[in-house]
């Protein structure tokens, strides 16, 4: 099921693809010291290693705490387990300083990547909604005081950051068995630099992208007929693509339909580098007619990175005088003459991540622009087949990296059958989480850049570009 409200429409009678923003999403966690673990680990399981014999815990927890420097661990909720953390921190993933993002510059010269030392701003922070109404006002007004003073700190001050989460932690702790939500104040750090790419591998970038949205569109026709849904038309929509670049090779990881995060994205990097934060929300509204229904559905009402979002695209089209009307709805984003949108064909498709490369592969256009789809494999973690993957889809420096996803649909498991994909180090017991069921594993792409942070160590992080687009065929 798709969970955010940002998609948006148009009445003109045209096509159009047109990218909205680009930010890059990097890791917080460093690699340069991963190959030599990794090693030192085939060495002790000799040369038929099975990935089922993780290091032991007391190995492992040694491992995690020499790795996380106090960035890393200054945003951790107490409900979760450390080695997940460190688990987190590998990942591209927005939570605390376990990821950050960046607004990407176009520019003519050879630089990639940052000019000299950046520092990691709290600026996008939120007193998640699920808090504010189980508590009087008294400790509202604290938490919102605490979470003023994170967004006027950075990544030199850890220690200040931890006293704060902790502090807030304590006005209103957090159920641990809670599925969503693991702190009182969510936040992830955004860089007071943008992340530069060269104008040829950024319009190679752009090329790749719409090429990437039109093979997938253009499925979707034998798709209706298959799926038995004849509406072919899901007038125009946000969405976004991952790319990772490995030598002279760009890899499509993902792509999301709606485009989560691109109000949040847009409006916190353009604040940390003081520009105009309106020019994400803008794009948007120059694609509206005079009016949109948008639903509220549970992430929108309980999560604050979902709630701003949505609030701050709603003040946005009222200002712009389009009528907006709100309804309670959890299957769709938006109705048009009352019928619900997105359209599932195009949804199935894009996000059924097995189906989608198939179809990504067989694309002559992509392979002529170098573009590479990782690798997959279907397997139990305990299967000998999973180490030959793994050997034969390493890409140079062995980090021992893999990547660990469920997004394989009906086809296989009955149910949802998502969760964020992970890239889990193969001697970690994490890859035995969830043994008894199949997961999808990924080849990992070694896309890394060396990064200078003040108040962490320098060192080579992961790091991806994700394209937010506007594309779709109106009515």
């Amino acid at each position: 099921k798709v969970q955010n409200v940002l998609v948006v429409f148009t009445n003109s009678k045209s096509s159009q693809f047109k990218i909205l923003s680009t930010i890059a999403r990097l890791s917080g966690g460093i690699y340069n010291e991963l190959p030599e673990i990794f090693q030192n680990w085939k060495k002790y399981k000799g040369d038929y290693y099975r990935f089922n014999e993780p290091f032991d815990q007391r190995e492992e927890l040694e491992i995690t705490k020499n790795y996380l420097t106090p960035m890393l661990l200054c945003g951790k909720p107490e409900s979760i387990d450390i080695r997940r953390w460190f688990i987190k921190c590998l990942s591209n993933d927005q939570t605390a300083f376990t990821g950050f993002t960046s607004l990407v510059d176009v520019v003519e010269s050879e630089n990639f990547g940052y000019d000299g030392r950046i520092k990691l701003l709290p600026l996008a922070s939120f007193v998640e909604p699920f808090v504010v109404e189980t508590l009087d006002k008294t400790n509202k007004d604290k938490l919102i005081k605490i979470q003023q003073k994170l967004n006027e700190l950075d990544s030199t001050q850890t220690e200040e950051i931890s006293r704060l989460i902790k502090e807030a932690e304590k006005i209103c702790p957090i159920d641990k068995g809670r599925k969503k939500g693991k702190s009182p104040i969510f936040f992830y750090g955004v860089t007071d630099k943008p992340f530069n790419i060269q104008k040829k591998l950024y319009e190679r970038l752009e090329r790749i992208a719409e090429t990437v949205y039109s093979a997938l569109n253009n499925a979707t026709e034998e798709w209706n007929i298959r799926l038995r849904n004849q509406r072919k038309n899901r007038n125009v929509f946000t969405g976004s693509i991952d790319f990772m670049i490995f030598e002279d090779y760009i890899y499509v990881i993902d792509i999301g339909v709606p485009a989560v995060g691109y109000v949040a994205d847009i409006i916190t990097t353009s604040r940390a580098l003081n520009r105009k934060e309106d020019i994400g929300i803008e794009k948007i509204i120059s694609t509206l007619s005079n009016s949109i229904t948008i639903p509220r559905n549970s992430l929108s009402k309980e999560l604050g990175f979902f709630k701003l979002e949505r609030e701050y695209l709603i003040e946005a089209l009222k200002k712009k005088r389009i009528n907006v009307d709100e309804i309670d709805d959890e299957d769709s984003e938006v109705l048009i003459n009352n019928e619900k949108i997105p359209n599932p064909t195009f949804d199935y498709i894009s996000r059924n991540q097995i189906l989608r490369n198939d179809i990504l592969k067989a694309n002559r256009q992509l392979s002529e622009f170098k573009t590479k789809i990782p690798e997959g494999f279907i397997a139990q973690p305990d299967d000998f087949y999973l180490t030959r993957f793994y050997e034969k889809t390493k890409l140079k420096e062995d980090y021992g990296l893999i990547v660990k996803k469920k997004v394989l649909f009906k086809e296989y498991e009955i149910g949802d059958n998502y969760f964020k994909p992970l890239v889990v180090p193969v001697w970690s017991r994490e890859l035995k989480s969830g043994g008894k069921k199949i997961n999808l594993f990924e080849q990992f792409i070694p896309s890394l850049i060396e990064t200078d942070i003040a108040g962490d160590r320098k060192g080579k992080r992961g790091y991806e570009i994700r394209m937010y687009f506007i594309a779709g065929d109106s009515k």
